[in-house]
């Protein structure tokens, strides 16, 4: 394999879904690859992120040990690439109920249990997206920073699904009235936006949004600060810019 080639273990590799064959030839070509190793910590640090994409809930204590009493009696399933979407999807459910349960029973409220599920399956939905485009075999990367301190980005553009991926880090939330968008520029045409974002209090964002569809390509990626909803082009310079780069 080439080191371009090895790139693409990356993805899977972070979020635990080599077998341990594939595991261990990657790992092996970690010790002598710079290049990749600085791939797979800056993965983990966007895979690091999804955790905080639901919101947290505690079920109640009888029905916390049930679950953990029962998975205790599943045998360990093998890490592959093909079971990391029900392994979440099964994950997601089990959060969904004893969220929803936990809150009924202290609420009494039916309904309150049917939003509450709800609003886990959109979670699940967003978290699979964003795995989908991270471990696309076409997607291309950007990597997002300042001149001198943070912050820092770095934006995961896949063009079969036609959405890209953005992780922020160390970014401000932007000020009243005021938001940070995202553009694609291709080389000779005007910017074109992909979509407006804002941090959380800690600085950190990962997000996916969707591509125009009649954006087919681009070279770099910026961001700058506008007003609240959005400019139609940059009313400023950015102060982070990328060059996409990968990619088949």
């Amino acid at each position: 394999m080439t080191d371009h080639a090895w790139l693409d273990a990356a993805a899977p590799y972070a979020l635990g879904a080599l077998s341990a064959e594939e595991r261990a030839a990657f790992e092996a070509h970690l010790a002598d690859c710079a290049i990749c190793r600085a791939e797979v910590q800056a993965l983990r640090e966007v895979s690091g992120l999804l955790a905080h994409a639901a919101a947290a809930a505690t079920p109640a204590q009888a029905l916390r040990d049930r679950i953990l009493r029962e998975a205790r009696q599943v045998r360990p399933l093998t890490a592959r690439r093909r079971s990391l979407r029900p392994w979440i999807a099964a994950a997601a459910v089990v959060l969904a109920i004893a969220a929803g349960v936990a809150y009924v029973k202290e609420r009494g409220n039916r309904r309150a249990l049917e939003q509450a599920v709800a609003a886990a399956r959109d979670s699940l939905a967003a978290q699979q997206q964003l795995v989908a485009t991270l471990l696309a075999p076409d997607v291309n990367t950007a990597v997002l920073a300042s001149k001198g301190r943070p912050p820092s980005a770095r934006v995961f553009w896949n063009p079969s699904r036609h959405r890209v991926v953005i992780a922020v880090f160390d970014l401000p939330p932007a000020p009243a009235g005021r938001t940070y968008q995202l553009w694609a520029i291709q080389t000779g045409k005007a910017p074109v936006s992909l979509g407006i974002f804002n941090t959380a209090p800690d600085g950190r964002l990962t997000t996916a949004l969707d591509v125009p569809p009649a954006l087919v390509a681009f070279d770099v990626t910026a961001v700058t600060e506008e007003p609240v909803g959005g400019s139609p082009q940059p009313t400023q310079q950015p102060f982070l810019v990328g060059k996409l780069s990968g990619g088949e």
